[in-house]
């Protein structure tokens, strides 16, 4: 019988040995798993498989003649991203820079690195961002998004906007001091460039859903284009009972939601 005596001459410690309730030791070296997963789109690919993609000709057209416009889209339709870059693409504004402002620096930040992803150029080049702190523009930026108090302050010192050929109005039901304020500015800065002969200056307004008439009335009854679609199907539920505590109720149907999802899925 041979000991368990090591290569240096110390006694090696007996083998361990499993109870039956211990967990299965399997011998058999089992092949790994393929996953095959779907093939990852390319940028392009991304873009072109978005629900706005299909009426891209129809708003350049739109977007070319109009100085004054409503946009109305649903979430996940693209209009964000693409507008300005269809924009850009069309010549539009060329002459200046296409602002497009957003209520929240975040969004400003990760809306202007995913469009400079997207048009393959370094952030701050073709495409930048400005936010309280922090200029991440140069001489050739085309494309700008900027929060709305952002906005505001460059209206200060230039009320004409004169650096800007297009400014996009994003996200216009968040209703906040700045955007009612920025709403004034922008209009007063197109008719006074009108008035003077000076290089026109085209105002885009997006939301997913506002009250339409009110905002195409204030802009001297700007025509409303709709887009429709999204990236992913959407259900509404409703709740059989009101709920007295309303963030209570929506992280308990987060987690039922992540609970469903695991039973269903594996």
């Amino acid at each position: 019988m041979m000991n368990n005596i090591n290569h240096h001459g110390h006694k090696q410690p007996p083998a361990k040995k499993f109870k039956p309730s211990s967990p299965a030791v399997y011998t058999k070296k089992q092949a790994p798993i393929q996953c095959s997963g779907p093939k990852k789109m390319t940028l392009e690919e991304q873009r072109r498989n978005l629900p706005i993609y299909q009426a891209r000709s129809q708003i350049i057209a739109q977007l070319r003649k109009l100085d004054s416009v409503v946009i109305i889209g649903e979430t996940g339709s693209g209009k964000t991203t693409q507008i300005p870059q269809y924009l850009y693409e069309a010549s539009i504004g060329r002459q200046g820079v296409i602002a497009v402002t957003q209520p929240r620096r975040v969004a400003a930040i990760s809306l202007a690195t995913r469009v400079s992803h997207e048009r393959k150029t370094e952030l701050s080049k073709l495409v930048g961002y400005t936010v309280r702190f922090e200029d991440v523009t140069s001489e050739e930026t085309k494309i700008k998004f900027l929060t709305d108090g952002m906005l505001l302050r460059e209206a200060i010192g230039d009320p004409l906007l004169r650096k800007y050929s297009v400014v996009i109005l994003d996200e216009a039901h968040e209703r906040t001091i700045h955007t009612d304020v920025l709403f004034g500015v922008v209009k007063s800065a197109q008719k006074k460039r009108k008035e003077q002969g000076k290089q026109p200056l085209k105002i885009i307004i997006m939301s997913a859903t506002m009250d339409v008439d009110l905002f195409s009335e204030y802009f001297n009854a700007a025509p409303v284009l709709y887009l429709e679609g999204r990236q992913h199907p959407i259900q509404i539920f409703y709740a059989e009972e009101s709920q007295s505590d309303y963030l209570q109720a929506a992280l308990v149907t987060v987690f039922q939601v992540h609970q469903f999802l695991l039973l269903t899925t594996f």
